[in-house]
């Protein structure tokens, strides 16, 4: 990955922040191979972010209807974006929070979840049924045709984890699609592994000691803290910087403390106050995080909304998503 584009932009960047997020047009290559694997299925994500706004227009911008399930996201939503509400802590006031903003399109799983609708909402309101991906095409069908008639029906087959696992699934899931009535709509739900490699994270050098001939650096997030929720340490994120020359040395959060190692390896000699990056940040979106969008050549956006900076346009051909910026 070319990265120099994305350091220039920190040289001139007035900033009081020291960590920000950096959102990648690998994010529309992977949705746009979901659309290409699966035409005319609609897609459902649940967001861990719940206050960065300009992430949740985003999704809107690639017709990703959003699964809300909690209050604090509901108040960052806006009334023309499509949403799906999620029953998992399911409550009277939540309910009705939900209806006065517009929302009244339930994902439903059990038939408490409608009676509880019901009691609040009465017939105002439509639901989205969520069967599990391990159903047979066959018990969906069944169970769809001897659901209540509703002008809008809709339903929704598990969450996918992975292209892979969608991959495996996708004959399954596009049969069923053919198989529905006409006047039902299919959805699947995308798992936080969609978003993997779709992030970067920046974040400033606040401190460097050398100690035994091994040099230890600090950066101002710790991993008991934001940072666990970025960085998937299981799956070996990459770390760059602008130099070429490289030593092993030591990373470690804000506290400096051992249980806050970051990482131990090779990496690019840095100082006091230099940028570096973390690629493949993980399972996670950009929770609370300033946020600066990239193009497909790694070069920054600016200063543009995301429905601005990003067509949402597919070429079937390529199955690549066309950047406007």
């Amino acid at each position: 990955m070319d990265t120099a584009a994305i350091f220039t932009h920190f040289d001139t960047l007035n900033t009081e922040e020291n960590t920000v997020l950096l959102l990648s047009n690998h994010l529309y290559q992977t949705v746009s191979k979901v659309w290409s694997e699966l035409p005319g299925v609609k897609l459902v994500y649940e967001p861990l972010s719940v206050q960065n706004k300009e992430f949740l227009d985003l999704l809107s911008t690639l017709d990703i209807t959003i699964k809300c399930s909690n209050q604090d996201l509901l108040e960052n939503l806006a009334r023309k974006q499509g949403v799906v509400i999620g029953t998992s802590n399911l409550t009277t006031s939540f309910i009705k929070s939900a209806f006065a903003k517009g929302f009244n399109n339930f994902l439903t799983q059990q038939s408490r979840d409608v009676l509880k609708i019901t009691n609040v909402l009465g017939n105002e309101f439509s639901q989205t049924q969520e069967f599990s991906k391990e159903e047979t095409t066959e018990d969906i069908l069944e169970n769809v045709q001897h659901s209540s008639s509703q002008s809008d029906r809709q339903i929704c087959v598990g969450t996918l984890q992975s292209l892979q696992e969608l991959r495996s699934l996708k004959d399954r899931i596009m049969d069923l699609k053919w198989k529905l009535p006409s006047d039902v709509r299919l959805s699947v739900e995308l798992g936080q592994e969609f978003f993997q490699s779709t992030f970067l994270i920046a974040t400033k050098i606040i401190g460097k000691e050398i100690l035994d001939g091994q040099t230890s650096y600090t950066v101002d997030m710790s991993m008991f803290e934001e940072f666990a929720c970025y960085l998937d340490t299981e799956n070996n994120f990459s770390v760059y910087s602008r130099s070429d020359s490289t030593s092993y040395c030591s990373l470690y959060g804000n506290t400096g403390d051992e249980e806050d190692l970051i990482l131990e390896g090779e990496m690019g000699e840095v100082d006091t106050g230099d940028w570096i990056l973390l690629g493949n940040a993980g399972l996670a979106d950009c929770r609370g995080l300033d946020m600066i969008l990239l193009d497909k050549d790694y070069r920054v956006v600016r200063p543009r909304s995301p429905s601005q900076a990003f067509s949402n346009s597919l070429d079937l051909e390529f199955s690549l998503l066309t950047v406007s910026a």
